[in-house]
């Protein structure tokens, strides 16, 4: 683990080499890349190209997404990023939500910021993730994305030899309720990777926590980073479901449910 000092000073100097460059040499000519876009990858690849293209619109169940973590901060307090690092650098016990993440691996600067992450002795112990949604499962994408939360915590310096992340999976109901707040909490005494279920008043919420795996995540990373780099073409779903409720369904050449038009010429 690094100093106060130093993990400070790689912070900002990623933070400077971001917004100097003009353009960068990804594709789309990013100059660095959010963790929630690449999770996305593994839901399907092509509808990340075409929200590079067309726009990102948002969907009904982004906006409840967006209202739900919103209400997670309620009667949260802002702090400034070196006040907040030498808290957690002083060992007590700190948990900030949304705390900024960057990081570099392999010349790519990846950027986020996870919904709360619990640090004690000066080291991150668990990283917390909100999916708000009727399916009451993790896909690949979730754990992805938490996984890469961790990693990048890894990359700014932390010990994260003992760290692990939960998944809070809950029905879109639930956004309100603030049994939602007091979770990280209840997890935090839980000293195994388990699953876990906490009653809230409009249902229930399942927790799945997990061991961060470095080697799994930059596996993963790689993989999707090969898209970015132009050493591949974008890997289309090959679920029907998901092509279904695209709103690029029309307009991506990969779509299965695609509407192709024809000309009848009459004889």
């Amino acid at each position: 683990m690094i100093g106060l000092k130093d993990s400070l000073k790689r912070f900002y100097q990623l933070v400077r080499e971001t917004t100097t460059k003009e353009e960068g040499s990804l594709r789309f000519k990013a100059k660095a890349l959010a963790v929630s876009e690449i999770a996305q990858q593994y839901y399907c690849e092509k509808k990340v190209e075409m929200n590079r293209i067309h726009g990102e619109k948002e969907t009904s169940e982004m906006r409840l997404g967006k209202e739900a973590h919103e209400l997670l901060l309620k009667d949260t307090v802002k702090i400034k990023l070196e006040e907040l690092w030498r808290s957690i650098y002083s060992g007590k016990p700190v948990c900030p939500r949304e705390m900024p993440l960057l990081g570099k691996h392999n010349g790519v600067i990846i950027a986020g910021m996870a919904d709360a992450i619990f640090f004690y002795g000066g080291s991150p112990l668990f990283l917390f993730e909100h999916k708000f949604t009727s399916k009451q499962i993790p896909f690949k994408d979730h754990h992805f994305q938490t996984g890469l939360y961790c990693y990048l915590l890894h990359l700014m310096g932390w010990d994260t030899s003992r760290l692990k992340y939960a998944l809070v999976i809950a029905p879109p109901a639930c956004r309100e309720d603030n049994g939602l707040r007091r979770i990280p909490s209840y997890v935090i005494q839980q000293p195994k990777e388990e699953k876990l279920k906490v009653r809230l008043q409009a249902g229930n919420a399942n927790i799945y926590i997990n061991r961060f795996e470095v080697k799994r995540v930059i596996d993963d990373l790689n993989w999707a980073l090969g898209f970015w780099t132009g050493e591949r073409s974008p890997i289309p779903t090959k679920k029907t479901g998901k092509c279904v409720t695209c709103q690029f369904r029309e307009v991506c050449e990969s779509s299965l449910v695609r509407t192709v038009s024809r000309t009848v010429i009459e004889p």
